[in-house]
C-alpha cells in the first residue's frame, strides 16, 4: 500500500468501527427489548428495519476508498460488501458474546461496547487491497482467536 492510499484507508477503517459501535449496542438493545416484551413476533419487524438502516450505514463509510476497492465501484457493489462485512462482522460480535457468556473477561462495559465495532473494521480491512492491511486484519484475529481460546476462570 501506497503511503497516499494509507490516510483513506485508516479512515475507512475508523469510519467502519465508529459507525459499528454506535450501530450494533442499539439495535441489539432493541432486539433484546422487544424479543423480551413481545417474543420473537416484536424482534422480527425491528430486525426487518434495523439491518438495512446499519447496511446503508456502512454503505456510506466505504465512500472514502470507493475508488480503492474495486468491488465498491457500483453501487451494487458497495450493498454487497456492506452486506459481506455486516455478516462477517456479526459472526465475530457473536463470537466475542459467546466468549463473554462463558466467563471470558473483555473490560468494562465502555470497553465492550467499544470493543462491538472491531469485528467489523477487521472484516471490512479484508477487503482492502494491499497485503499490509489484510496480514494485520488477520493477526488481530488470531489475536482474538488466541484470546478467546484461553480458559475463562
Amino acid at each position: 500500500m501506497t503511503r497516499d492510499k494509507a490516510k483513506p484507508t485508516a479512515l475507512h477503517l475508523l469510519l467502519v468501527w465508529a459507525a459499528m459501535t454506535a450501530a450494533m449496542p442499539m439495535l441489539g438493545f432493541w432486539l433484546l427489548m422487544a424479543g423480551w416484551g413481545g417474543g420473537v413476533g416484536a424482534a422480527v419487524p425491528i430486525a426487518a428495519l434495523g439491518v438495512p438502516l446499519v447496511l446503508g450505514l456502512l454503505v456510506t463509510t466505504v465512500a472514502p476508498v470507493r475508488t480503492m476497492l474495486p468491488i465498491c465501484a457500483s453501487l451494487g457493489g458497495r450493498l454487497c460488501w456492506a452486506v459481506m462485512v455486516f455478516v462477517l462482522g456479526t459472526l465475530g460480535a457473536g463470537a466475542g458474546v459467546a466468549f463473554y457468556t462463558e466467563g471470558g473477561e473483555l473490560g468494562s462495559a465502555g470497553t465492550r461496547i467499544a470493543l462491538t465495532g472491531v469485528p467489523y473494521a477487521v472484516a471490512a480491512a479484508l477487503f482492502v487491497p494491499g497485503r499490509q492491511v489484510r496480514l494485520g486484519a488477520v493477526a488481530v484475529l488470531a489475536a482474538a482467536t488466541a484470546y478467546g481460546t484461553t480458559a475463562p476462570t
